[in-house]
């Protein structure tokens, strides 16, 4: 893939968490209630998700970690691994940052936070996965 490629890819990736995260999360705290506080909330997953991957060597890091313990670059068993580092990165700061968003600096910030992380992170991970050939497949298609 061209570094655009990669870019957009990336990008798409990013929409598509943003909105199973947040839809997720949405789900857990009590369901749809307002198209505002829906919208917000996609815009917040998207924006967090996205500068955290400009500042954070994600794919490095799950590419190390996946390595590290002997699995093959391309096998099944790299790739899982990988994702769910990757993963693990993006829905804890995603999440966490939302919970500090919505709740304030409350003594029990870390207990709310936990009650919804590890449902999110199941459902990134598993996302991830999914969605990770198509896009690439779509990006490519569509992107020079």
């Amino acid at each position: 893939m061209t570094k655009k490629q990669i870019q957009m890819m990336v990008l798409v990736q990013d929409l598509v968490l943003a909105f199973v995260i947040n839809s997720a999360a949405t789900i857990l705290g009590g369901g749809f209630q307002d198209t505002g506080l829906y919208l917000v909330g996609m815009f917040e997953a998207f924006s967090i998700n996205y500068i955290a991957g400009l500042i954070i060597p994600v794919e490095k890091i799950g590419r190390a970690a996946a390595g590290g313990i002997g699995l093959k670059d391309g096998s099944l068993a790299h790739k899982v691994v990988r994702v769910f580092i990757i993963n693990a990165i993006f829905v804890t700061i995603i999440s966490f940052t939302i919970a500090l968003i919505n709740c304030g600096l409350v003594s029990d910030i870390f207990s709310i936070w936990f009650r919804t992380y590890p449902v999110l992170h199941i459902v990134g991970f598993v996302t991830s996965l999914l969605i990770e050939k198509p896009v690439g497949d779509l990006v490519c298609t569509f992107v020079k």
